[in-house]
């Protein structure tokens, strides 16, 4: 036995056989157990799975999904995609089992179990559903029906294995388009959600800016007078409940009407403080 890797393919050698890593199945065909031992020894290398290992139960649950698919296009429906990740596991460690065996415990037992091993593995990986209720409720609801070509071409793919599923392209070109289209409205949702929000927010702040227009801070503070000094204090209490009072430019003050406006008030709003108080302090500088 031999484990090597030649820059772009893993291969594990199993008695005579070579069990080299692939990223895909044949097309127009079901998978064998080769092909989904081969399919395992890509998912779990590290850098195939982009990171720094992949587990035995993400890689059978990946693989189970595509499976499933796989199925799909020939129009035969599988059993659950948990049950198929159960019968990838087990054959995957049965196959490991036998692989990392030391060459002192390579008996004539072990040559044995390999050879009915690598024999099984030109085999279909059967995950068909024979429950009838459940097939028949997988049909009503993906609205596809097995006819007799479907149930011939399961038949030798199970037996001689000569038999080509025409139209798995076609159907595999489809699925891709429907994939790609749903991938595209997620992606369009994503960008109207995040203009959506951008909008809320703007309108949000210009509706407090205009809450805020024509409201000025009154300066009527709590104050408090020390007994000893007389030096007025402002008023923790005042301090925490600051009141405001709606002032507009027409509306009369306790200065009278022969101040200057700029000299009425100094702030337009809470936000914005009058143009005219810079130009009066600088004045008063002078």
């Amino acid at each position: 036995m031999e484990s090597l890797d030649t820059g772009s393919k893993a291969k594990k050698t199993l008695g005579n056989v070579d069990y080299v890593e692939s990223s895909e199945f044949s097309q127009g065909i079901l998978p064998t157990n080769k092909d989904v031992i081969q399919n395992m020894l890509y998912l779990l290398q590290p850098k195939r799975a982009g990171q720094a290992q992949r587990s035995k139960e993400d890689a059978a649950q990946l693989l189970a999904e595509l499976l499933q698919e796989h199925w799909l296009f020939c129009n035969l429906h599988t059993i659950a995609t948990k049950n198929i990740k159960k019968n990838i596991l087990k054959m995957y460690e049965e196959f490991t089992k036998l692989y990392q065996t030391r060459k002192q415990r390579q008996n004539q037992s072990f040559t044995e179990k390999a050879d009915t091993f690598n024999r099984s593995s030109e085999q279909l990986f059967d995950i068909f559903c024979t429950d009838t209720v459940i097939r028949n409720e997988l049909e009503q609801y993906s609205g596809i029906k097995m006819t007799d070509v479907e149930w011939k071409f399961l038949e030798n793919q199970r037996s001689e294995r000569k038999m080509f599923h025409k139209d798995f392209m076609d159907k595999k070109e489809i699925k891709m388009m429907e994939r790609r289209k749903l991938q595209c409205l997620e992606h369009l949702r994503k960008i109207a959600e995040k203009k959506e929000a951008s909008e809320v927010k703007e309108e949000t702040y210009k509706t407090d800016e205009k809450s805020d227009e024509g409201m000025s801070v009154n300066e009527s503070y709590v104050v408090e007078e020390e007994e000893d000094e007389g030096v007025p204090v402002f008023s923790s209490k005042g301090k925490r409940k600051r009141p405001y009072s709606t002032w507009t430019a027409s509306s009369p003050t306790s200065a009278g009407d022969s101040m200057p406006l700029e000299c009425q008030h100094i702030r337009m709003s809470i936000r914005k403080v009058r143009p005219g108080f810079y130009e009066t302090v600088k004045f008063k500088n002078c």
